[in-house]
């Protein structure tokens, strides 16, 4: 029942979530202050020791064009029209601009017009081939070569371990797939660099819970639905609400 979520579901018909999330392919603009980080709760034991608070250090926030600032707002709050138009203005001004691109391809993926997306994704690859979250977006759409989709993933991960869009675009192939217990562990490692990201979350509960780990699950489920209160996620809070009783949680 998760928005976007396309490989099989988990116990209670829940299916991962395809889409980028809060945090991720609409990045918050350069300048745009993201705070600290906190490791998640009920960590897996063969991934505990990983973990550790992360502190985004960036530059004042007043030093980021307005429209960047609004159309991030409205993209979290979950207000895509909105989103769109700011992030059309943004590119009006500065066609290259690539927080703008990067937010106007999270805009089309979430109103599902993945061949915008593409092509966004394709621009930014034009200008930079090595762009890791343009590739990591593009590897990530449905019709994508399974084969090849994973090769360009893990040369991002080659080279950045812990970039959070590549570890779940990578959890969601393997998920496709049906090799749950590989995408849990990227979904687990998407979340460890991005602990405030409910799609990541959410889809690490759904991962465990198909590797039949449903305390652990509980806790992801919990956590998804905490991360998703006020701000945009695009999963089904309504079916991760139902899970969480049906794994005796509230």
């Amino acid at each position: 029942l998760a928005n976007g979520g396309n490989a099989p579901g988990a116990p209670g018909g829940i299916n991962i979530t395809t889409s980028s999330g809060t945090g991720s392919a609409a990045a918050a603009p350069s300048g745009v202050p993201t705070g600290a980080t906190t490791a998640p709760v009920a960590l897996p034991p063969s991934a505990a020791g990983n973990a550790s608070v992360q502190v985004s250090h960036s530059i004042a926030a007043a030093q980021v064009n307005p429209l960047l600032q609004g159309a991030y707002a409205a993209f979290r709050q979950g207000d895509l029209d909105t989103a769109r138009a700011q992030y059309t203005a943004m590119l009006r001004q500065d066609p290259a601009n690539r927080d703008a691109l990067l937010g106007s391809a999270a805009v089309a993926l979430r109103q599902r017009d993945t061949e915008r997306a593409a092509d966004i994704y394709g621009r930014l690859l034009e200008s930079n081939p090595d762009d890791p979250d343009a590739m990591a977006g593009l590897a990530s759409l449905r019709g994508a070569d399974p084969a090849q989709a994973e090769s360009r993933l893990r040369r991002i991960l080659a080279r950045n371990p812990e970039a959070p869009n590549a570890l779940y675009a990578l959890g969601n192939l393997y998920a496709r797939q049906g090799r749950w217990s590989e995408a849990q562990q990227q979904y687990f490692k998407a979340f460890a660099a991005a602990p405030e990201n409910a799609d990541y979350a959410f889809n690490l509960a759904v991962g465990l819970d198909r590797v039949n780990k449903p305390r652990l699950a509980l806790d992801y489920y919990q956590r998804a639905l905490a991360l998703s209160e006020g701000r945009s996620a695009s999963f089904d809070r309504t079916a991760a609400a139902r899970r969480i009783r049906e794994l005796g949680g509230r």
